[in-house]
């Protein structure tokens, strides 16, 4: 009887890479690992694969609550293995986290299997090109494979579906027979809805007569998307929807062009939830083209590239979009022709050889070593796990590798801080002249080039070449290789470098404050990491005084600021521990004030913890000098932006708490918030917080004249 050939794939917040890569593998047997947070979108993926895929099964194995915790993963690695009687042949991950995907490659058949082991023939998805990429250069790439994909799966595997599958009826008359046509059947519509609704269906005419009869093309008119938790009701919709293959244009149609810019925050974020991230959103808008209207979106929210978000007029529709492939140059660039299906019959291929694998290290340089190690370790957006890596570890030496060398500026001094403050707690730190005298700046170094962070192979060649160095320099010395930090490629080369050289693996356990060597186990760390938060925080200064002082009129009709330091006031007098409080510049900026809402408003620091406030207001003034209401979704959108913003530079060590007043739609703004974050309507509510979930805002609810509990919490012990 064959051995069955299995494929482990990855599953994050966004399941489409998982859909993809499981279809485009070749495998008779497919397990979606996820944690129990990204567990439901595991289980519709499984369910739209058992649709799609029928040639071959599908299970769902978890690796626990902490999907940052290796002892899960490779738990979980060896239930498959003893599932079905034999190890997996191919790992995708390009879903999950960093700690998921190193734990997972270096799986090598269980504790028993010694060095000669095979080991997974491990692929991304790279989207620019839908190609699934091997780490290894030897095995060829596989076009990406989305046979029977339409609109329903790829919205079904996010948690969405329509409340209708037809287009209203308002529409289906205006395609019929334009505005005469609609006000005969719908004698009782307002004119600013006769005109709305027959944009609309101009613009879903013009769609489908340009793609009609095209391949792996697919058009829809307006949709509802149900609400999870009240599933009669709407939660979102789109005027239309274009997909090309598996990727998706987002349309909506403007009766002018200022709605635009208003409507361009909760757009994106519709889009995003519904079909992950690489969905595209276009607005159409009747009237002439606005000079500037694509840059004024980019001023009013950051986030929006013009890669994601495409403004045009009807006229530049109807005059650019003459034909299917015009479509597909301007949104879909680089789309290659569809692939078939990965069958399960494919001829048997040889397992994949992996390069020599040293023999570990007898003594653990995390656990057992009595000599302090030589450190490896990537930079990435958080410069905050770096400073922890070099607090836990207390190298005698570090290596920093970076994919630019934009990134370097400042990082060397504070990784040193942190090093001295580390190995003389309690003493004050130095200047960098003290640091210098002292040894510790020469101890950090960068590599001589910034490496490809998108290659796992060129991270593991710069990473092992440099370790041999090290040993030749200074051996016996034990190593490790701490991969919590840099791009997931940039940690799985550094993982391959470590199992090439013997050197161990660790990863940091944020949440519970300890380091994991991958073979010998964990530790935990010893103190607190001393920060330095002004790199850490770009963009964030020292609150010197009361919060109002800091802030200018434009900044305070972006954010409640009495109700942000109400909320720090207690905050700071809860905190059994030193508080640093961090406000955001732009406040004080009146031109880059208007964009304020989309950032925490200020940011309390804990010793190596960051909670940020964020307090976006209700309305906000529009370029007429008029005060507009913001609607729930803009205002979800902008606590969305903040959660990102934070978590982008402290990663699992940070968390944002929202704040809103009582009354008005807090409740369903509150709604959109847990949509937004793929919160399940059975999850949250809880009375309390805690750091360990970064894309997951806690909103708060109150009154500064009525303080909640959750402002009495001792943040500092968290």
């Amino acid at each position: 009887m064959d051995t069955p050939r299995v494929a482990v794939v990855l599953v994050g917040r966004n399941p489409t890479p998982a859909l993809l890569s499981s279809l485009t593998l070749p495998a008779d047997r497919i397990v979606l690992l996820s944690s129990d947070g990204t567990r439901p979108l595991a289980e519709r993926t499984a369910a739209a694969l058992a649709r799609l895929a029928p040639d071959r099964t599908v299970r769902v194995e978890g690796v626990g609550p902490d999907p940052h915790d290796p002892a899960g993963v490779t738990a979980a690695l060896e239930r498959i293995h003893r599932d079905h009687g034999a190890a997996p042949r191919h790992l995708d991950y390009t879903g999950g986290t960093k700690v998921m995907s190193v734990a997972a490659a270096l799986y090598r058949g269980g504790a028993a299997a010694g060095p000669e082991a095979t080991a997974f023939s491990c692929h991304y998805l790279d989207p620019a090109s839908d190609l699934l990429r091997p780490v290894d250069p030897g095995e060829p790439p596989l076009p990406v494979a989305d046979a029977g994909i339409d609109l329903g799966v790829l919205a079904g595997v996010h948690g969405a579906r329509w409340l209708s599958d037809r287009d209203p009826a308002t529409v289906r008359a205006a395609l019929r027979g334009g505005a005469r046509t609609l006000r005969e059947a719908f004698p009782g519509l307002h004119p600013t809805e006769v005109r709305g609704v027959v944009n609309e269906a101009d613009v879903l005419r013009h769609l489908r007569r340009i793609t009609r009869g095209r391949e792996g093309v697919e058009v829809l008119g307006p949709r509802r998307v149900a609400d999870p938790r009240h599933p009669a009701d709407s939660i979102a919709d789109f005027d239309a929807l274009v997909r090309f293959r598996h990727r998706v244009l987002c349309v909506e149609v403007k009766s002018g062009a200022e709605e635009v810019v208003a409507r361009a925050g909760w757009t994106v974020a519709k889009a995003r939830r519904v079909f992950g991230n690489v969905a595209k959103v276009l607005f159409v808008h009747t009237g002439p083209a606005v000079p500037g209207l694509r840059e004024r979106i980019a001023a009013h929210s950051p986030a929006l590239s013009s890669s994601q978000v495409q403004v045009w007029s009807l006229d530049d529709l109807r005059s650019r979009l003459t034909d299917a492939e015009a479509l597909r140059k301007v949104f879909f660039p680089g789309q290659a022709a569809p692939a078939p299906a990965a069958r399960a019959v494919v001829p048997s291929a040889v397992r994949p050889v992996a390069p020599p694998v040293a023999t570990p290290a007898p003594v653990c340089a995390v656990t057992g070593a009595s000599a302090a190690p030589i450190l490896v370790t990537a930079l990435g957006s958080s410069r905050l796990g770096l400073l922890s890596a070099v607090h836990a570890h207390r190298p005698e030496r570090a290596l920093l590798l970076s994919s630019r060398q934009g990134v370097r500026a400042g990082v060397r001094e504070a990784a040193a801080r942190a090093l001295y403050a580390a190995e003389h707690p309690g003493t004050p730190v130095p200047d960098a002249d003290g640091l210098r005298a002292s040894g510790h700046r020469d101890r950090i170094r960068f590599a001589a080039d910034p490496v490809d962070g998108s290659s796992a192979g060129s991270v593991a060649d710069a990473a092992h070449t440099w370790i041999a160095g090290m040993r030749a320099e200074d051996p016996g010395r034990p190593v490790v290789v701490d991969v919590t930090t840099g791009t997931k490629a940039m940690s799985l080369g550094l993982a391959l470098a470590a199992r090439r050289s013997g050197a161990c693996v660790a990863c940091q356990v944020v949440r519970d404050r300890k380091v994991v060597c991958l073979t010998h186990g964990g530790a935990a760390v010893q103190g607190r990491a001393v920060v330095d938060w002004s790199l850490v925080l770009d963009g964030y200064a020292p609150l010197a005084g009361p919060l109002a002082d800091a802030v200018c009129p434009q900044g305070a009709a972006q954010v409640d600021v009495p109700l942000v330091a109400a909320a720090a006031e207690r905050l700071v007098r809860a905190a059994s521990g030193p508080v640093g409080l961090w406000v955001d510049r732009s406040l004080a900026d009146p031109p880059a004030a208007d964009t304020a809402r989309e950032r925490p408003a200020l940011v309390l620091t804990f010793d190596d913890r960051a909670l940020g406030l964020a307090a976006p207001t209700w309305s906000r003034p529009v370029r007429s000098g008029a005060v507009r209401r913001v609607s729930r979704g803009a205002w979800a959108q902008s606590v969305s932006a903040a959660t990102g913003h934070l978590n982008l530079r402290c990663d699992v060590a940070g968390k944002v708490m929202a704040l809103t007043r009582p009354g008005g739609d807090v409740g369903r703004a509150a709604e959109l918030v847990a949509w937004i974050t793929h919160e399940e309507p059975e999850e949250g509510g809880g009375d309390g917080w805690g750091f360990g979930d970064p894309q997951r805002p806690v909103l708060v609810v109150a009154d500064p004249a009525v303080p909640p509990g959750l402002w009495d919490i001792d943040a500092s012990s968290l």
